[in-house]
């Protein structure tokens, strides 16, 4: 009698938060111990799997196994973590519980208390202890109280995570569907994600079920001054100004709440009714005095205090009250960059219709203290053996005072780098020095980058130096992150990266940016480096500051004999060779599902092929952005590009294609509509050998693809790193619009995510 398997139902087991990374440890223990067995058994690496020769293309460490089969792996490791929590064992993280006491007491009992200090205690925690707490709270049995989901998405909300904000509150309005306040954060979250049509629909509906609170008409107003920044001609801006001035003041009018009376002011004052918005000014004004007079403890609602009254004095024309309130705001504003910037932009507002010189305006500006952004590049450490000296370890201290001299006088505050030995890490340290925020991007693999880009000095710090910048910095990118090695194509993906992460950054907080390098004034050891970069800005009209290192070496007093550093062994060359027959490339990648495909009923499957696949194949043969590849299967549509400027054009058109058709007169439900993804990095190009079709591989590939699961329907959404290199190659047509970090599916990290849309004109 054959066996019959009895596995059991893990269905609804769910891994706690705090057990992910154990998922991805066992995965690779697992690998290590059929590797393990694999070479004692005389197996080794080879291209395809030959058990005759005793080659499989899987010896190789874990990080360089293919996605897929690291896969495979998690769901063994997966398997067995589950199984034994619902065998009833406890597994507990040897690091113990991240979170704070009241989250634990909330887990623990769920009572009224821990819910209440919770809330309190939510501004203690970063993005990653948040995400944590929101994790564990999916993965626990709940429900909670419905001020959990109103708490966390507010804090989430202020730390600029929309999409985590929207994640959380659509599962609280799972539990309470008509609970005013989760849909009012609904509506914020959908606002500050760029999905405006969206919010607009759903405050709508709260105003028809007369929740004509401040809140509910403040998002409403917010929605129309969104609308009046995308408009296409002076009578629709006006209309949406109009909209936004009027639900501002009735709001004003009902609840008297300050901010919601600086803002009607201020658009009257935009909208030159001189007259009614100095009228508002001066009530909102007595309200913002008498509210300091009591005093406060939030810094924040203090920060907004001394703000709105520095824009009342703004309206009223009396700048010297205006430069005092707006100072004070910005004494107690560290690192309030977006309040900052939000309250800079109701300035320039009313500057475009105030008669101010130039030198008056320049004076409110001057109260904003928004740091410049320094992009970064520069010449490593000379390699023992270089036939003529350019950068000597010696020379170090005079580069770093020559780099700290700079920062100063530009006044730069974040900076933007990789972080090799030599220029990078000092650039780094300079910026940490300065309590300035740095960011860092490798381009493959950090322990490897380590052996080719750090350790090339011997008897040097250079190594405990790069871990200290890492572990100082706000984020660490790693370009490629399935490459063990670098190529000329990497690190020229990794420049590209680097000045569009930093282009980014400026645009977020509407600041200035400052391209800085250390150079010698040549042509470069080769593609990628230093000199590369220069190009690129150069060819885009930007001249770089720059540090010259070879008057730096004239000028040094000592030079060491180069024979007082012990030879080392020639470096072997790292990087993969690109097969045969391959060529590597920097596309652009489209990834959309359609979503309500589930209520297609048998016989509209015609109607789908016809309609709605022959609609998008026209689009194809239409366009000016054409891709240069693409298959579909099923619902799904996958497509390569040769550039960003096409990708994101084309997912525009191919949205507003989905978005514009009435699909039930096709023949076919109306809820019809798509979800849009678009990455882009380094890719193969090859022909696939059965069909001889033109076909593109890799990692980015799969990025690609991970994102549009969580796009919402009707929206294009675009990586990281798809809206840096649209920053840096000056695209037309569309725009990048940051909307927060997002968990991805199969625990495959969090990534930020941008809203791609069109630009105004």
């Amino acid at each position: 009698m054959p066996y019959e398997p009895k596995p059991l139902d893990l269905t609804r087991v769910e891994i706690p938060a705090d057990l992910n990374n154990l998922v991805e440890q066992l995965s690779e223990i697992t690998h290590d111990n059929w590797l393990k067995q694999r070479v004692a058994d005389g197996w080794r690496h080879g291209q395809s799997r030959n058990d005759m020769l005793k080659e499989h293309p899987c010896i190789v460490p874990y990080d360089e196994l293919p996605e897929s089969e690291k896969e495979y792996d998690r769901k063994i490791s997966l398997g067995v973590i589950q199984a034994m929590l619902a065998l009833g064992y406890h597994i507990e993280s040897p690091s113990g519980p991240a979170l704070a006491g009241p989250a634990c007491a909330l887990l623990a009992y769920g009572d009224a208390a821990a819910v209440e200090q919770l809330g309190a205690d939510l501004h203690h925690l970063d993005l990653a202890k948040s995400l944590e707490l929101w994790q564990t709270l999916k993965s626990s049995s709940g429900p909670f109280p419905n001020k959990i989901y109103q708490d966390l998405a507010q804090h989430v909300m202020r730390l600029g995570e929309p999409l985590l904000a929207y994640d959380i509150v659509a599962e609280g309005l799972k539990l309470w569907p008509t609970e005013t306040r989760l849909r009012q954060l609904m509506a914020l979250a959908l606002l500050r994600s760029g999905a405006v049509q969206q919010a607009l629909e759903l405050l709508q509906k709260l105003v028809d079920e007369d929740h004509r609170d401040e809140e509910t008409m403040g998002l409403l107003a917010r929605a129309h001054k969104d609308f009046a920044n995308r408009a296409t001609g002076p009578a629709e801006t006006t209309k949406q100004w109009r909209l936004a001035y009027e639900i501002y003041a009735s709001a004003y009018e009902r609840s008297g709440g300050y901010w919601s009376g600086i803002n009607a002011a201020t658009i009257a004052r935009y909208l030159n009714d001189t007259e009614q918005a100095l009228v508002l000014a001066n009530r909102v004004t007595e309200q913002c005095l008498q509210e300091l007079t009591r005093g406060t403890e939030d810094s924040g609602e203090l920060y907004w205090l001394q703000a709105t009254l520095g824009e009342a004095a703004l309206i009223r024309g009396e700048l010297g009250d205006a430069i005092k309130w707006y100072t004070e705001a910005g004494r107690g504003s560290k690192g309030r960059y977006g309040d900052l910037a939000s309250t800079r932009r109701n300035a320039r507002l009313l500057f475009k219709v105030m008669d101010l010189e130039p030198d008056q305006q320049q004076q409110i500006e001057s109260c904003f203290k928004i740091p410049r952004v320094a992009v970064f590049a520069g010449h490593m450490i000379d390699q023992p053996g270089r036939p003529a000296p350019r950068f000597p370890n010696y020379l170090a201290p005079q580069v770093y005072e020559q780099i700290a001299g700079t920062l100063r006088r530009l006044d730069a505050g974040i900076g933007v780098a990789s972080a090799a030995c030599g220029s990078d890490i000092l650039f780094l340290e300079a910026m940490l020095k300065r309590e300035g925020e740095i960011n860092i991007i490798l381009p493959f693999l950090k322990e490897e980058f380590i052996k080719t880009s750090v350790d090339l000095v011997p008897g040097s710090d250079w190594g405990p130096r790069f871990e200290a910048v890492l572990e100082q910095a706000a984020q660490v990118i790693v370009a490629s992150e399935n490459r063990a090695s670098g190529n000329a194509m990497v690190y020229e993906y990794a420049n590209l990266l680097l000045d569009g992460l930093a282009i980014l950054r400026a645009k977020m907080l509407d600041t200035e940016l400052i391209p800085l390098v250390v150079w010698d004034g040549g042509e470069g050891d080769g593609p990628g480096g230093t000199s590369s970069l220069i190009q690129h800005w150069r060819a885009h009209g930007v001249e770089p500051e720059i540090i010259d290192i070879t008057r730096l070496l004239a000028e040094a007093p000592t030079r060491p004999e180069a024979a007082a550093a012990p030879a080392l062994a020639p470096q072997t060359d790292t990087a993969a060779p690109v097969p045969r027959g391959f060529t590597e490339e920097i596309r652009a990648m489209l990834f959309a599902d359609v979503v309500g495909s589930s209520k297609i009923m048998e016989e509209q499957v015609p109607n789908f092929v016809e309609h709605f696949m022959g609609a998008i194949n026209n689009l194809v043969d239409e366009s000016a952005a054409r891709p240069l590849m693409k298959n579909t299967w099923g619902d799904a549509l996958y497509s390569v590009f040769a550039s960003v400027q096409d990708g994101g054009n084309f997912a525009l058109q191919l949205r507003d294609l989905v978005c514009d058709t009435d699909w039930q007169t096709k023949g076919l439900p109306k809820e019809l509509n798509l979800r849009i993804s678009l990455h882009a990095g380094p890719v193969y190009c090859y022909k696939e050998p059965v069909f001889k079709e033109l076909e593109y591989a890799g990692s980015h590939i799969v990025r690609a693809a991970r994102i549009e699961p969580i796009t919402p329907p009707g929206q294009v959404y675009a990586s990281q790193q798809f809206a840096a290199l649209a920053s840096t190659q000056r695209v037309q047509g569309f725009t990048c619009e940051y909307v927060g970090r997002i968990p991805l599916p199969k625990h495959a990290g969090v990534i930020p995510l941008y809203l791609v849309r069109r630009s105004n004109p």
